[in-house]
């Protein structure tokens, strides 16, 4: 089912990076768009040589057996699959209802799905008013448009935040980054995300942050990613590969999925946390000796020639 995936649209979608993250780190060089990020399950879709195919963010779906979860987006994109085009992938976020997370929004979207992106072959994108005229022949909607064009500073996310979502009953989650004319070492377009306070699966805490001890940092690294919503988010993707059963069995999985997320997400941050705090003092170390060494040099020198 995942053939041809360098040359056609049918692949995974890029990666949501939080803005900052070095793999992203050009993404505001040029005109970008920004529309609202909901709080639900990735879902794509797509008519490929006549065959239905219908995928969540890790994986593909068996059409004659979803998982339960996405049954509703399955059901429906099976009505509308003589209005899809041949070769397109059709991107959105599937909620079942209301409150499909953590977010208990005013109501879901139309047909459940909330169109994001099409791509009309390997990372190519249609434009904004494009989609939302493709999303609205097959009866979905599609997220609005915050922004787009040059952005200087990060500052300006948080304006966004403030707004109510499309959904109703919150404020947005969060801002989702587009810049379709850079790739990753992946080649895949540049995707950022930025994430309202309540919703960070990072808790910031300034508890001994200024001066930590050895020992202090690696505590203050625990209690800084060991965060509810990060568990949440492990528990999100094991339901949607269909690999929970609702019972305790489920711990096991669950625990090895969240320490996988953070391996991924957070890396190269945590290497840096523990850069920041260690360079200082390895700086100190390996100089600590040059007087006494210098000393010695000039003594010597001054005996040569003598």
């Amino acid at each position: 089912m995942e053939d041809a995936t360098l040359t056609t649209s049918w692949h995974s979608y890029p990666k949501l990076f939080a803005l900052g993250h070095r793999s992203i780190k050009d993404i505001f060089l040029d005109p970008v768009l920004v529309e609202e990020k909901l709080d639900g399950s990735q879902f794509s879709f797509g008519i490929f040589d006549g065959e239905l195919r219908c995928r969540s963010k890790g994986a593909v779906l068996n059409m004659l057996a979803p998982e339960k979860m996405f049954q509703p987006a399955v059901d429906f994109v099976t009505t509308a699959a003589n209005k899809l085009k041949n070769g397109w992938t059709y991107r959105g976020e599937f909620l079942g209802r209301p409150k499909h997370n953590v977010l208990a929004y005013g109501r879901a979207p139309q047909n459940f799905i909330m169109g994001f992106d099409i791509n009309t072959g390997h990372e190519e994108y249609m434009s904004y008013e494009q989609k939302v005229e493709e999303f609205a022949a097959i009866g979905l909607e599609t997220v609005p448009l915050i922004y787009r064009g040059k952005i200087n500073s990060v500052d300006v996310f948080r304006a966004f935040l403030g707004r109510e979502s499309i959904l109703g009953g919150q404020k947005v989650e969060g801002a989702v980054v587009k810049n379709y004319s850079r790739f990753g070492l992946d080649g895949k377009a540049f995707m950022g995300k930025f994430v309202s306070e309540a919703f960070k699966e990072i808790h910031a805490s300034d508890w001994k942050e200024r001066h930590p001890s050895n020992a202090d940092i690696l505590e203050i690294l625990i209690q800084k990613y060991r965060t509810p919503a990060r568990w949440a988010k492990a528990v999100q993707h094991l339901r949607e590969a269909g690999k929970l059963e609702g019972s305790p069995r489920d711990i096991g999985p669950v625990m090895k999925e969240a320490a996988a997320d953070l391996l991924i997400e957070c890396s190269e941050q945590i290497k840096d946390e523990l850069f920041q705090h260690a360079i200082a003092k390895i700086q100190r170390g390996t100089v600590a000796g040059i007087a006494e060494w210098y000393k010695e040099e000039l003594l010597k020198a001054s005996f040569e020639g003598a």
